[in-house]
């Protein structure tokens, strides 16, 4: 008998061996020994890939009859070339270079949310600042064109702040880093896992975040900006493999459920993957909700991102949420998650 058939006869007894677990977790073993390959695109970012690693790592793309490979990209507009380009037929991203992508046009759909991340959007500023007008007549760094800069506005809508009487500077979140650590920049508006290091290594704290207020006498919940991760893919490819998303989608939703139950291992096994300690990653895994749901919410928070983006003029046509989401292949293998019509 072939070696290789050998092991995935193996593989599969001890699948079977292991049913009642692979049913805790909602996952379904591989229904043959073969295994269909299929690449999945991201960034190397928890924000984005946390379920990606997870089913990855506890197997639960294989259970589902997958043999994925992850491949991870420097920057977004890495991972859209190479789904223009034909190389990666679905990935996961954030909203602003999906709905960039989409408005070109380019024919990709939403399959899922990956994670809502407007937790993750932070404000951060120096320990002793006592309320945000003492930032007046100081520099705030903000990435333009991106959720930096959409939950900056937010911020100044939301508590009438007033912009004019600061300085806004242009910087990717790496100079950011560097920039508030050597105090050329009085706060930052930017996105985990920058905010962390910005806390810990540079004296930094949480002014405000997408979902969240720090500023004395408003704590408290307060959502001012929304913003999620997203799972996508080519229309050709959901026309021509819709099992093969199914099945993707299947072993993504066990990983969420895995994440919630096992906070700890999965911390473990996400702080190894993306390079952070343990305690950072904690932080970062706080910062986000990690789930597949596709609701009402997420279409607003979407069509608010188009409208951004629209308004800046980074894209000539406004995509309509709805028009790109596609809810029927989540829908039919964990009904549950999809609250639209």
């Amino acid at each position: 008998m072939n070696p290789l058939l050998k092991i995935r006869i193996a593989l599969r007894r001890s699948l079977l061996a292991a049913t009642a677990l692979a049913l805790a977790w909602g996952a379904t073993p591989g229904l043959s020994a073969a295994q269909t390959k299929v690449a999945i695109g991201t960034g190397k970012d928890p924000n984005l890939a946390a379920q990606i690693v997870i089913a990855r790592d506890k197997g639960f793309f294989k259970q589902a009859g997958l043999d994925v490979d992850v491949k991870y990209f420097p920057s977004a507009g890495d991972l859209m070339t190479a789904v223009v380009g034909g190389s990666v037929p679905m990935g996961s991203s954030g909203a602003t270079p999906t709905t960039i992508l989409r408005s070109r046009p380019f024919p990709i759909k939403i399959l899922s949310q990956m994670s809502d991340i407007s937790g993750a959007q932070q404000i951060i500023v120096r320990q002793g600042l006592k309320n945000p007008e003492e930032l007046y007549g100081k520099k705030i760094a903000i990435m333009r064109g991106t959720a930096s800069e959409s939950l900056f506005n937010s911020f100044v809508k939301a508590y009438g702040f007033d912009a004019s009487k600061v300085e806004l500077v242009n910087m990717a979140p790496a100079e950011m880093l560097a920039s508030f650590s050597r105090g050329t920049v009085d706060a930052i508006s930017v996105w985990e896992p920058h905010t962390t290091r910005a806390r810990k290594a540079a004296n930094g704290k949480m002014l405000v975040s997408g979902t969240k207020s720090m500023i004395p006498g408003k704590e408290g919940e307060r959502r001012i900006y929304g913003d999620h991760s997203v799972l996508f893919a080519t229309e050709a490819f959901i026309k021509a493999q819709p099992d093969t998303i199914k099945a993707v989608l299947t072993a993504l939703a066990n990983a969420s459920d895995f994440i919630a139950a096992n906070r700890s291992e999965a911390n473990a096994l996400l702080a190894k993957e993306f390079g952070l300690e343990p305690a950072d990653m904690a932080d970062v895994m706080a910062s986000n909700n990690y789930t597949l749901a596709i609701n009402d919410e997420m279409v607003r928070d979407l069509d608010q991102v188009a409208a951004f983006l629209h308004g800046l003029k980074r894209i000539e046509s406004q995509p309509k949420a709805r028009e790109w989401i596609e809810p029927m292949l989540l829908r039919s293998v964990q009904p549950k998650l999809v609250s639209i019509k």
